[in-house]
Order: C-alpha cells, then structure tokens, then sequence
C-alpha cells in the first residue's frame, strides 16, 4: 500500500492507495424545486409534515405516486445536477454520493422514494428554516455526511437552504469545497459567482446555461463534460483538491 500526498489548505492530506489506484470520493448536495414528476391533489404541505418519519407516513397514503428523489424535481438545475452526477461517474475510481435537502421531507438520498408534496424553505423566514431543519433531522443528518470525509463536495445550494444546514458543518468537513455563497468561504473552500454576469460569461464561451436560475446544475455538468475530455480524466479530476487549481480551472473554462 502506497501513499499519495496532496497539499491542501497548507496542509499534506494523504490519500491511501490501493492496488496503485487513489480512491476518491465526491459528495453532490442538491435542494428539491416546485416542479416534480408526479403530483396529487392530496400532496401533503408543510404543516402536514412535522418530523422526517412522516415520510413512512405519505409513502403509505401515495404510493402509486412515489420517485426516487433524484428523479422527483424535473426544474432545470436538479436536470442538469443529475446529468453532472452520472457523467462524474463514468470516471474510473471515482465515486460520487448524491444527496437532495427536502423541504418536505428532510436529507434524502438520490434513490430515496418519495411521493410529491408542496413545501420550499424559499418562502421562509430564517428562523422558520432553521426549525424546521431541526425538526427534519436535516441539521443532524448533513453533519454526519461532512464527517464521512469525501475528498470534494460540489453544494449546490442557495441560501435558503444553506440555512437549514445549520453553522457547524463546514468545520467537521476536511475536503474541498465548491459552493456558491460568499458566506462560506474559506482555504479549503472555492466560491463561484452565479448571477446573471457568471452565466452570460459561460454562455458566450458556448455553453448551455438555463439561467443564473440553473446554473448550479449546469456548471457540474459542465464541469464533468471536462473532466472527460481529457486524456486522463482522473488525473485531472483529483487535481481539484487544490482549491487554487480548481478555481483557475473553473474560472478558465467559463471565462470569468
């Protein structure tokens, strides 16, 4: 067994070898949208969701209606997330977890199923997320994903959801990061700007971009389209843990 030493964040991070191959592992973290695959009349609101074990609760009362979670949200960005996931995964040694923060019904795993409901933190005012994040388990749940040390977590979220994370996390996660708040940054950390001048930026480079809306979505797609250009895809995509290199990279291909 070989060791592979990286620096990150003024630091060596080692990255165990097995069989002369790095191992690496990506965290997705995505947020549900209005528009879902299925839909009900008796789709359950907020008010009817307490506690993430109602879950169990309306799977039972619609389960002619249910989706695995990466499948449920058909807006632009979760489309466009779940293609950058799939593509991510066409890379040899590397393996990527997808996660979506539910509204409705918590942290979910991508091949969760759930049935549609009507609930979004957009509308809330913080406190209301923060409480209902508590009351989701998704404070708790996201904490343990940070800890299980993924080597690169792509979070694309805005800021109603980045609250219902709760303020402990980023310190409990040791790998790189790219997000889109300013708010979260830091040395391990690469912000990417995603208003409407960063999408006009890749838009004229040629690249697909459904609105600052969607661009989240997009530019992991985008980013793994890349990755697979090259001659050796993964070297380059464990390149990215240097947070500078990353962000040359991303800033590079999108002009900004």
């Amino acid at each position: 067994m070989a060791i592979h030493l990286i620096s990150s964040r003024n630091t060596l991070k080692e990255f165990y070898i097995s069989g002369g191959v790095i191992e690496m592992d990506i965290c997705v973290i995505g947020s549900c949208g209005k528009r879902k695959k299925t839909s009900s009349t008796l789709a359950p609101d907020c008010e009817q969701i307490l506690k993430k074990k109602d879950l169990s609760i309306w799977r039972e009362k619609l389960n002619h209606l249910l989706v695995p979670a990466r499948d449920m949200y058909t807006g632009n960005q979760n489309r466009e997330l779940k293609k950058g996931v799939d593509l991510l995964r066409e890379i040899d040694d590397v393996s990527v977890d997808y996660f979506i923060i539910s509204a409705g019904f918590g942290l979910l795993a991508e091949n969760e199923p759930i049935p549609p409901y009507e609930c979004s933190f957009s509308s809330m005012k913080s406190r209301d997320i923060q409480l209902r994040a508590k009351n989701l388990s998704i404070v708790s749940d996201f904490l343990t994903i940070c800890e299980k040390n993924h080597d690169l977590m792509y979070l694309a979220l805005g800021k109603s959801y980045l609250i219902s994370l709760g303020s402990d996390w980023q310190s409990s996660f040791s790998g790189t990061l790219i997000a889109f708040d300013s708010k979260l940054d830091g040395p391990n950390t690469v912000i990417v700007p995603s208003g409407n001048s960063t999408v006009r930026s890749f838009s004229r480079r040629g690249y697909k971009i459904h609105g600052a809306a969607g661009f989240k979505g997009d530019l992991l797609r985008i980013l793994a389209n890349y990755v697979l250009e090259q001659d050796d895809s993964y070297n380059e995509i464990s390149s990215w843990l240097e947070p500078f290199y990353l962000q040359q990279t991303i800033f590079s291909i999108g002009g900004i």
